[in-house]
């Protein structure tokens, strides 16, 4: 620590006992050794209190990353939480609304039967709502299958 040879040591205790007395050492090295206990005390408490501010420190920076995942984590969930509500959203059926019906499998059949819309009628210009002009078979077609038989309607 102080990087003291023996030979060093060996001059300050002559120094010492020259200068002390042979009389007053053991009473000087008791006070010098109380001193030294007071010094050693006082750097053991000062390293305590420097290490516990350490540990504050560490543990302040370790709350602050923590937060910082808990605030990820958070946004993460808030996140998926809102995908999950669009995608409940844009499923949702509402009671009252028909099936719409499969598309037509080739372009001749599309011509042969007309698309139904969500109020039972046929999009088709052919049809009417007095069934003029149209068909027993495209009013057939035209009327959703569980619709009862009209009873205007002639067979041809």
């Amino acid at each position: 620590m102080f990087d003291v040879s023996w030979s060093e040591l060996l001059i300050l205790g002559l120094v010492t006992l020259i200068f002390v007395g042979p009389k007053e050492l053991p009473r000087f090295l008791g006070t010098l050794g109380r001193y030294a206990g007071v010094v050693r005390r006082q750097a053991n408490e000062f390293r305590a209190v420097f290490d516990q501010a350490m540990r504050e420190a560490e543990m302040d920076q370790l709350k602050k990353e923590v937060q910082a995942v808990s605030d990820g984590v958070k946004s993460s969930l808030n996140d998926a939480a809102r995908s999950v509500n669009e995608i409940k959203a844009a499923t949702k059926v509402e009671p009252n609304a028909l099936p719409q019906p499969a598309p037509p499998k080739a372009e001749g059949d599309a011509a042969a039967t007309p698309a139904l819309t969500g109020t039972g009628e046929s999009a088709g210009p052919a049809s009417s709502s007095s069934g003029e002009g149209a068909t027993s078979a495209e009013t057939e077609a035209a009327r959703p299958a569980d619709a009862p038989p009209d009873s205007t309607s002639r067979p041809v």
